[in-house]
């Protein structure tokens, strides 16, 4: 994880906070149950200028706005080495095994705190919301023939009163996530290996994810944010939660509070101090590794979100269905 500023709080409120998650089952501030999300709301389609945008926000305040252009550009490498050159060209002379390329996707996130360009969290963030995404079949998704492909720029607009200091990679994925499946791809009046022309119907397009009845089911990626406090697993922990579990259950080297590099001159270290709240040094075993693993996947965490997602653009399909048959 990311580093985070110093923790504001004081001994008793940490060992409140440890105290209250460790219990069976886990007590939260807000009541929520340790696999509950925050609430939010959620909009697409907010900039007009855009290919795809989404606006999220939760209940804590935090906005985030993601805006998706797509552009024409020209292609440096064309076509995946091959051992038989003959395998390597189709019938018609091109070469059949055309792959895209990771520097095809930009994202950038700005903000609205003014971090620098090279702050820790702000590089960490981007690298979490790309790293999945050219993992997946979406480069190669981009490629319009040979000679040219689509560019995807991916902005996103942090609004939030706490800044990175919130850790806010669910806020941020969750916008990304819906942003491109908000997208849609100008659909083309060019034909094989000429240059693109874009049609200049906007209802011709088609989305950069399908939807609908004979979608292949292909999702943008969507990074979940869990926590173990001692045996319990917390999904989509607050500003609190993070800031005490990040800095008091997980201490790196650079903070110099390594176990066993004792200081000149210091000879009560490691000694218990009656009333003062310890963190438990070490990390989580593979067992519990492996728990946090299938509550996610197993334990149908991760299917409730998606379905979620999924119902909510459902529903936004058929808000902009009715609207559109008024107006006509």
């Amino acid at each position: 994880m990311a580093p985070n500023p110093a923790s504001a709080l004081s001994p008793a409120e940490l060992s409140y906070w440890h105290t209250s998650l460790s219990s069976h089952p886990p007590i939260r501030a807000d009541s929520r149950s340790a696999t509950a999300f925050r609430g939010l709301q959620a909009e697409t389609g907010i900039l007009p200028a855009t290919h795809g945008s989404a606006h999220v926000s939760f209940a804590d305040g935090s906005e985030c706005i993601v805006g998706v252009k797509l552009e024409a550009e020209k292609t440096a490498v064309r076509a995946r080495p091959s051992q038989n050159e003959a395998d390597s060209i189709d019938l018609d002379g091109r070469p059949a095994a055309l792959v895209g390329s990771a520097s095809w996707i930009s994202l950038t996130i700005s903000p609205s705190s003014g971090a620098r360009d090279d702050e820790p969290t702000l590089v960490y963030l981007e690298s979490m919301l790309l790293e999945p995404l050219t993992a997946t079949h979406l480069p190669d998704d981009l490629i319009i023939n040979s000679r040219w492909h689509w560019h995807i720029y991916i902005d996103v607009l942090l609004i939030s009163s706490s800044g990175l200091a919130s850790y806010p990679l669910p806020l941020l994925s969750i916008a990304t996530h819906l942003a491109l499946r908000d997208t849609r791809v100008p659909k083309l009046k060019s034909d094989g290996e000429e240059d693109p022309i874009a049609d200049d119907d906007w209802m011709a397009s088609i989305y950069l994810y399908a939807r609908g009845v004979g979608a292949n089911g292909v999702r943008p990626p969507l990074t979940l944010l869990v926590v173990t406090v001692n045996d319990n697993i917390v999904f989509d922990p607050s500003h609190e939660e993070i800031k005490m579990l990040s800095l008091r259950m997980i201490d790196t080297p650079a903070r110099d509070t390594m176990k066993g590099v004792p200081r000149d001159g210091d000879t009560d270290q490691g000694s218990i101090v009656p009333g003062v709240w310890t963190p438990r040094v070490g990390g989580i075993n593979r067992q519990l590794l492996n728990d946090v693993v299938n509550a996610v996947l197993g334990g149908g965490v991760a299917d409730n979100v998606i379905t979620g997602l999924d119902s909510f653009l459902h529903l936004e399909e058929e808000a902009d269905r009715r609207a559109g048959g008024r107006l006509n």
